[in-house]
């Protein structure tokens, strides 16, 4: 019995501990630590209404403390005993501690935060957590934004949206529209900074305004630079490319990004050590000259007529040269002195304009300007010819090849039509026929521009070729009827075999009995269809009308023409001749039974108006004979009115008038209504009536 309390007084217990001394060690602990209280208290938990945890403390009563200290298995019973409360409470006290954090996290996380203490959470919570204000139950948990600054973001967030976003179209207007501004921007300062740097136009009277002005140009060069050219979009393996950490590096990799950045080289900055009239400061600017020719090749491609900005700017690069010229005399003549000899400017009158006329007479090969007197003015002179012999022959030179291109096709038109007109009087043909060619030339030309349209279309991809034709053409073939309930891609096809031809005042477009292997939609003009004489005129056709089109079928007895037609004027048509029809339908075979089926019943239609327009007259209303003869009325004349012979000539044996005989059989019997002709021809059928008669 000695041994076992031996062993457990060494093992368990090696010194005696008080419970006095374990709460002094403990209290040096953390305040945040969770037996951070005295060992002889224990904390109990509850949980209020408003979700603050509330902390009561409660004495912990020791069961043993003797004031002996003798080493007892009493002693060591009691010292257990007590540790094992203090770790029970300790532990119930930290579960609880974690179950209501736990419960708060919950809340925070289901419902909006509300005000609470924040003293009990610090006292609960094992860790520390930053200071938080105390908020009152009165204050909402919403932080108010004054109104301005919302504003203020929303205008930031949407500009800061279109800079990162907005990709730009290089075939766009608003594109162009700013490449006009730095086009204008970049010639203001090609012009501008030659001209103050030699002429004393800059004073200190408006020198403030000539900066504004500098300025307001390196404000376009920067935005140029920075927020338009990295956003314009660009092809790469035939696709469009829209993101924007490629269009920048797309940007940064060209030659244009150099030369912008050299040309926003701020040597402007030296206005303050050598002054703010040495203007020449500003030459980087002229390194963004490449914006210009840019500007004028996009207009170049989306004009109609393109010639005539091409010698706009091949004269707008004459006249800069004259004025780099002009500038260049004039520092000439105030380097060797203003009106020093007769070479140099006088200083009479405007000094821009007589610079300016020296320049261009200089250049221009002109002459008759002052001789130089010094070596160096004869170099001056020199370089002023060579570059007016070179520069300007090769700008002259190339206004004439923009002149020839322009006027290429009517050279050729008239070239062809020359050659005509010749051949045709080689052969001694009619005045009448030549007129009529060439009637036909100038009217083709005047509505076309060219004489073979199919010629200028070659060049063009099939499917560009469709597209193009399907927009001329689709309307006016959707009026043939038909075609009208046809396939899309048959119309489609049929679209591309429409060929333009053009029919003079009295050209006969077909005859009546010709085998009809065309037919044609009239685009302009109207055209006639002639009866049986060349006066009479059973229809008039017009614009968007069509004729000819049952013969393209083949059918028996329908393929030859019924009537005569004739262009009343000037006449478009469009022509699909029947080799075209049938090499469209060998591929759909569907289509071609189709049009049989309606054309038959266009037929039936045609023919049901034909009868009722052209009734014609079958039996006609006989003719009155004459009441008396005329030898029996001069006789009457000759007898006396009061003689019997009269009477019996004139009333016969039976004292009745002559004349019809009353008893006549035949009396409007075989007589019947006329029908009316509502056609144009009209045809009469009478029956002949003997008509016996018994003569006294």
């Amino acid at each position: 019995m000695e041994n076992i309390y031996r062993f457990k007084k060494r093992m368990v217990y090696p010194e005696k501990l008080s419970l006095d001394q374990v709460t002094d060690k403990s209290s040096t602990t953390a305040a945040s630590s969770w037996c951070s209280g005295p060992l002889e208290r224990y904390t109990k938990i509850d949980i209020n209404s408003d979700s603050t945890i509330r902390v009561k403390s409660a004495n912990v009563q020791s069961d043993a403390r003797e004031k002996n200290r003798s080493p007892s298995l009493e002693n060591v019973a009691a010292t257990t005993t007590a540790n094992r409360q203090f770790i029970q409470d300790r532990i119930r006290h930290l579960v609880d501690a974690f179950s209501t954090r736990a419960q708060a996290a919950r809340e925070r996380i289901e419902t909006p935060a509300t005000p609470s203490s924040i003293s009990s959470r610090e006292t609960i919570e094992p860790t520390s957590v930053p200071h938080k204000p105390k908020l009152s139950t009165s204050e909402t948990s919403v932080e108010v934004v004054p109104q301005t600054k919302t504003k203020s973001n929303f205008v930031y967030k949407n500009i800061k949206y279109v800079l990162d976003n907005k990709i730009i179209d290089p075939n766009g207007k608003v594109y162009i529209t700013w490449m006009s501004i730095a086009a204008m921007s970049v010639m203001y300062n090609a012009w501008v900074i030659p001209l103050r740097s030699t002429f004393p136009y800059q004073t200190p009277q408006n020198r403030p305004v000539w900066m504004a002005f500098d300025y307001i140009a390196d404000f376009v060069y920067f935005i140029d630079m920075i927020l338009i050219q990295p956003r314009v979009k660009y092809l790469h393996e035939g696709f469009w490319v829209t993101d924007m950490a490629q269009l920048r590096h797309n940007y940064i990799k060209k030659k244009a990004f150099k030369l912008d950045l050299i040309s926003l080289i701020p040597l402007d900055l030296l206005y303050f050590v050598l002054g703010p009239d040495r203007v020449i400061l500003r030459f980087p600017r002229f390194f963004k000259l490449h914006t210009f020719r840019e500007f004028f090749s996009f207009v170049d491609k989306l004009l109609a007529n393109p010639y005539v900005i091409r010698i706009t700017r091949t004269l707008m690069y004459m006249m800069y040269l004259i004025h780099l010229n002009a500038c260049a005399y004039y520092a000439f003549s105030d380097w060797q002195g203003i009106g020093s000899n007769n070479f140099v400017f006088d200083g009479v009158n405007n000094a821009y304009i007589k610079c300016f006329y020296f320049a261009t007479k200089t250049a221009t090969s002109i002459g008759k300007n002052p001789k130089p007197t010094q070596e160096i003015e004869y170099m001056f002179m020199t370089f002023s010819w060579l570059m007016g012999v070179f520069v300007f022959a090769l700008l002259i030179g190339q206004i004439r090849d923009i002149i020839s291109t322009a006027t290429r096709s009517k050279t050729e038109y008239r070239k062809l039509v020359d050659e005509t007109l010749e051949y045709m009087r080689r052969l001694n043909l009619p005045q009448d026929m030549q007129k009529r060619v060439q009637m036909w030339f100038n009217y083709t030309w005047e509505t076309q521009h060219t004489l073979d349209e199919n010629n200028i279309m070659d060049c063009l991809p099939h499917k560009m070729k469709t597209d193009i034709a399907i927009n001329v053409h689709i309307h006016t073939l959707s009026k043939v009827k038909l075609f009208a309930d046809c396939d899309e891609a048959l119309r489609r096809e049929l679209v591309l075999q429409l060929k333009s031809v053009i029919y003079l005042p009295g050209d006969i477009i077909c005859k009546k009995g010709d085998v009809g292997k065309e037919m044609y939609i009239i685009q302009s003009g109207k055209v006639q269809v002639i009866g049986r004489t060349e006066n009479e005129v059973l229809a008039t056709l017009s614009e968007g009308s069509v004729f000819g089109e049952i013969s393209l079928l083949g059918i028996p007895g329908m393929n030859r023409r019924t009537a005569d037609v004739r262009s009343q004027g000037h006449s478009n048509l469009f022509v699909l001749s029947k080799a075209d029809l049938n090499s469209a339908l060998s591929h759909y075979p569907e289509a071609q039974e189709l049009l049989n089926k309606k054309a038959k019943m266009l037929m039936k239609k045609n023919a049901a108006l034909e009868r009722k327009h052209n009734a014609m007259i079958i039996i006609d209303n006989p003719t009155p004979p004459p009441k008396q003869a005329k030898l029996l009325d001069t006789v009457l004349q000759v007898v006396a009115p009061d003689s019997k012979t009269n009477r019996l000539l004139r009333y016969g044996s039976r004292g009745k008038p002559r004349g019809r005989p009353e008893n006549d059989r035949f009396k409007y019997r075989n007589s019947l209504p006329s029908i009316k002709n509502y056609g144009s021809i009209e045809r009469t059928f009478q029956t002949k009536v003997t008509v016996h008669r018994t003569m006294s």
